[in-house]
């Protein structure tokens, strides 16, 4: 993974289709839970999104949520949500939605900045003269 060091981890690019189909629950379901997570509508495939799923995290490669590593004791890993840690040389760009906050959107803004100054930030917005959204670079 460029340079760096994956564990444990699984790559899936999405699979962009017209019509999502009904779920099968007699098949595998390792194979069921694949297609739920790895399936968006074709409307979404100018995205060539990459989806990582980490199914047994290591703490040695996680960044925990804030208060979860609090020193009151052991720490209930079944109960823990956590990221992998990533650089901003991982990112190209940052979409904001059209519905954000503004305080949420200069944070944002913000931090992106700090991690990579080279990634571009664009603000979603509605096209007046179509069923779409449009996107204006910002930074």
């Amino acid at each position: 993974m460029y340079g760096g060091i994956m564990i444990g981890c699984s790559e899936v690019e999405v699979q962009y289709k017209d019509i999502v189909e009904k779920p099968d629950y007699f098949r595998d379901a390792k194979d069921f839970f694949h297609y739920q997570l790895s399936t968006k509508a074709k409307a979404w495939e100018h995205e060539q999104e990459v989806r990582l799923f980490i199914l047994d995290p290591s703490p040695t490669y996680m960044a925990l949520l804030p208060g979860q590593n609090d020193d009151k004791g052991p720490i209930a890993w079944k109960e823990v949500r956590a990221f992998p840690k990533i650089g901003g040389e991982c990112f190209e760009s940052v979409y904001l939605g059209i519905n954000m906050n503004a305080d949420e959107r200069s944070k944002i803004i913000s931090v992106v900045q700090k991690l990579n100054s080279d990634i571009k930030i664009y603000q979603m917005g509605i096209d007046a003269n179509a069923f779409k959204l449009n996107t204006e670079l910002i930074k």
